[in-house]
């Protein structure tokens, strides 16, 4: 008998589960745009990396795109439509209040962040701030128990995560979800598993995290489950979509959960001074001054991140390694007072997160250097204005004031870059570009319909074919200087 290791068990099963249950398979326009929403809002601290694999499959050519795991199932409803008849909708117990570090957002705006008023503030809401989510992730439990009282099927309504809600806000200036809704219910042996288990995570994170101070990485929730009966997840793809789906009924961020990533933290390196509060106190450090070229490393909750003092004219978020430490060794940083930030390819939400604040908190001018193919684009969208799968942080992580500087298809006709054909893959991601309301502008249409007229692509080090310097001697000024950053 041959013993399947622990991973295979876990895609038979998987693959198991949806062919069991058909309708719980999320279904998009197609299976490019599929693939390529996943890859928007992919979490690249989890083991397989799906932004890697896009890259590689796009630049190569070879081999076959990995799977991207499905949606659970949605039940779509129209925004008006009442869920139940004339005998009353029950109400949600979840109370609908920002959370206490929102608050301090709006009431601290023209505080001095060094002052002692401030500093209590930050102090005081990082408190309420737990027992605000203990109360959300309760009232949800709540919510079930009194629908069970009323002889309503246990069920939550959210909004549907696809391209086709996504909606602007005039207000945050980035794409938050629109007014369409979907249903997870307990109608089916599914649905109520997925209902279980999400009482179960929601009870685990009040009991476990919040009420002793600890924290779980995404992949040990997962195995933690292995002890809840029929609340276990079959594969990681279910948890990790069960703290997403979380997070957008209660409000919560993840990180209010106390559950964090796998991820090794991308990093930063500039004129910076900053406090950094950990379990064994707080330490200062310069992002220049205090440590090895390689970098500040941006820890997975940047609200234990105060901002001391700075000498920063720009935020430059650069995708690659290699570019970052190009950057670094010409000196760019300290010639132009930079802040670089090393993305790692598709942004983490920590990493996103530092660069909204830095550029809200301290004004300093953000813009975002990448690759010259699509994958790169939504890299650039999911920073400025939020990505598909979690539009409802995008008000939190977003950076709608970002510029982009990457490389432009124009840049490849101009400069002659050494450049790659493009793939059927890319091909068919530029197309569904044209429709995503983030590249709506006559820029990025223009832009990209120049791409699929030339069928070419580049990469950033293709700058290198110019000399070493040129990326920072020529390219990077003359963009900044267009966009009167400089």
């Amino acid at each position: 008998m041959v013993r399947k290791s622990k991973k295979e068990s876990e895609e038979q099963n998987e693959k198991q589960n949806q062919i069991e249950e058909n309708n719980d398979v999320y279904v998009s326009e197609d299976d490019y745009e599929a693939e390529f929403e996943a890859f928007d809002d992919y979490d690249y601290g989890d083991e397989d990396n799906a932004y890697q694999a896009a890259k590689s499959e796009s630049y190569s050519g070879d081999g076959e795109a990995d799977e991207f795991g499905s949606d659970e199932d949605e039940e779509f409803l129209e925004p008006e439509q009442d869920l139940f008849d004339d005998s009353g909708k029950l109400k949600s117990r979840i109370e609908d209040d920002m959370s206490p570090l929102k608050k301090l957002e709006a009431e601290t705006s023209n505080l001095d962040r060094n002052s002692a008023e401030y500093k209590k503030k930050v102090a005081d809401k990082k408190i309420e701030n737990d027992d605000w989510t203990k109360r959300k992730l309760i009232g949800l439990a709540e919510t079930f128990y009194d629908q069970f009282e009323n002889g309503h099927v246990p069920h939550v309504l959210m909004p549907s995560r696809t391209k086709k809600n996504l909606a602007y806000s005039d207000e945050s200036e980035v794409w938050v979800y629109g007014d369409i809704e979907s249903e997870r219910s307990a109608k089916t042996v599914k649905g109520a598993h997925q209902l279980l288990r999400t009482v179960s995570v929601s009870d685990f994170v009040v009991n476990e995290h919040l009420q002793n101070n600890r924290s779980s990485t995404l992949r040990e929730l997962y195995y933690i489950s292995e002890g809840w009966g029929a609340a276990k997840f079959h594969a990681q793809a279910e948890s990790d979509r069960l703290i997403e789906d979380l997070e957008i009924i209660t409000g919560a961020q993840r990180e209010f959960f106390h559950v964090r990533p796998e991820e090794d933290g991308a990093t930063m390196y500039g004129p910076l001074l900053l406090r950094e509060e950990t379990k064994r106190g707080s330490r200062d450090i310069h992002c220049q001054k205090d440590i090895g070229e390689g970098g500040y490393q941006i820890p997975f909750n940047v609200e234990n991140i105060e901002f001391l003092d700075h000498d920063a004219t720009m935020i430059i978020a650069v995708e690659t390694g290699g570019m970052y430490a190009r950057l670094i060794e010409n000196g760019f940083d300290e010639k132009y007072n930079a802040i670089l930030v090393h993305l790692k390819g598709q942004p983490a939400r920590s990493t996103r997160r530092i660069i909204r604040r830095l550029n809200t908190e301290l004004g300093i001018p953000a813009t975002v250097f990448t690759d010259g193919d699509p994958w790169s684009y939504r890299i650039y969208s999911s920073i400025a204005y939020g990505a598909i799968k979690s539009a409802h942080l995008s008000e939190y992580m977003a950076t709608p004031e970002a510029k982009f500087i990457g490389v432009q298809p124009s840049d490849i006709v101009e400069y002659e870059l050494a450049t790659d054909k493009l793939s059927e893959q890319d091909i068919a991601a530029l197309r569904s570009e044209l429709s995503d309301p983030r590249f709506a502008s006559g820029y990025w249409k223009e832009q990209i319909n120049l791409q699929l007229e030339i069928g070419k692509k580049a990469e950033q080090q293709a700058f290198a074919g110019k000399g070493l310097d040129f990326v920072t001697d020529t390219y990077l000024p003359d963009r900044l200087k267009e966009l009167g950053i400089i």
